[in-house]
């Protein structure tokens, strides 16, 4: 069955929103130097926000609080021998969007 117009109009609509949200995460982890250390798919100082999805995308609602306090609050042990250091300017608020974004892609 095709779909209406009405139908076209609210899916284009919202890709249109997501596609605009994913753009406003990827700023904002480049205004809080995620990019810094990792990169979108290559490995950096860090693992690429595409390995990190990948590794952690299926269980996308529990890992999302985790992430981001590891964000906030640095980590290691993970990834290697290179700890994640503390990221203090970030909010609860931006590091929860910065791993929904994350674990997203």
């Amino acid at each position: 069955m095709k779909p209406t117009f009405l139908e076209r109009t609210l899916l284009g609509a919202t890709l249109m929103a997501v596609a605009a949200t994913a753009a406003a995460d990827a700023a904002l982890a480049e205004r809080k130097f995620c990019f810094s250390c990792h990169h979108a798919t290559e490995t950096g100082l860090g693992p690429s926000f595409q390995a990190i999805a990948a590794r952690h995308g299926a269980r996308r609602a529990q890992m999302a609080p985790v992430l981001a306090y590891k964000i906030q609050h640095g980590g290691g042990g993970n990834w290697g021998v290179v700890p994640m250091v503390p990221s203090q300017n970030v909010s609860e608020a931006d590091a929860t969007a910065l791993a929904r974004w994350i674990l997203g892609l």
